[in-house]
This record gives C-alpha cells, structure tokens and sequence, in this order.
C-alpha cells in the first residue's frame, strides 16, 4: 500500500513538472546534435527569461541578440547542463539565440509559437 501511495506521488510530480516546462514565462531551448527544439511562452513580457538547455555532447556557447544588432548574454553550457539569462526587451524586439560552438543557424525566439525545431522536422 505504501509503495503504491509513493509510485502515485512520483508520477503526479514527473506530470507536474512536464506541465511546468509548458507553461513557461520565458523561452526554454534545448540543443540537439541535429536541430534546436524551442517552447516558448504565450504572452509577451518586458523581462523573459531563456533558459538553454545542452542535450549534446560537447561545450555550447552561444549569445542572445535583441533586433540583431545588440549582444543581449552571451552563455556557455556544459554538456547535459542548462544556463538561464534574462533578458529585457520592449514591444516589437526581435530574440535570437546565435549558437558559435558548435557554429548552427541561428534560433529566432518567437513569442506565442508553442513548440517548435530549428530545422522544422521534414
């Protein structure tokens, strides 16, 4: 009876937390070898926070540009670690995650999008 009661609570707090990652109030990017994956958040805010997230196997290090021209944070993650940066932005910005190491497109944060891939799955 115990072990079920504890199996119930681990499997409603796995549910909760993959229910938190849905309901962001800022951008969640994870990098795989192949592609980007992003879920953003539903509304726009001035202060977004983007949390990116190395599902590779190698150093990611990257930056957040604001309308391309301003460096917003630059961010190095460790292999199967996660970074998160704040960024403050106003009515009509443009985000974008620009990965250098390893060099790929760059990731455009779009506000209201739900889940995307960077490259769109074929």
């Amino acid at each position: 009876m115990l072990k079920a009661f504890f199996g119930i609570l681990f499997l409603l707090q796995l549910s909760s937390n993959a229910f938190a990652i849905e309901s962001l109030d800022g951008f969640l990017v994870s990098a795989y070898d192949d592609r980007f994956k992003v879920i953003s958040p539903e509304k726009f805010k001035p202060t977004m926070e983007v949390v990116i997230e190395n599902k590779t196997l190698v150093r990611l290090i990257g930056k957040l540009v604001i309308n391309r021209s301003t460096n917003a944070s630059y961010v190095s993650v460790e292999p199967e670690k996660f970074q998160k940066a704040n960024v403050k932005l106003k009515k009509g910005d443009v985000l974008h995650f620009v990965p250098l190491s390893p060099a790929f497109q760059e990731v455009e944060l779009i506000v209201g999008n739900k889940n995307y891939d960077i490259p769109p799955k074929k």
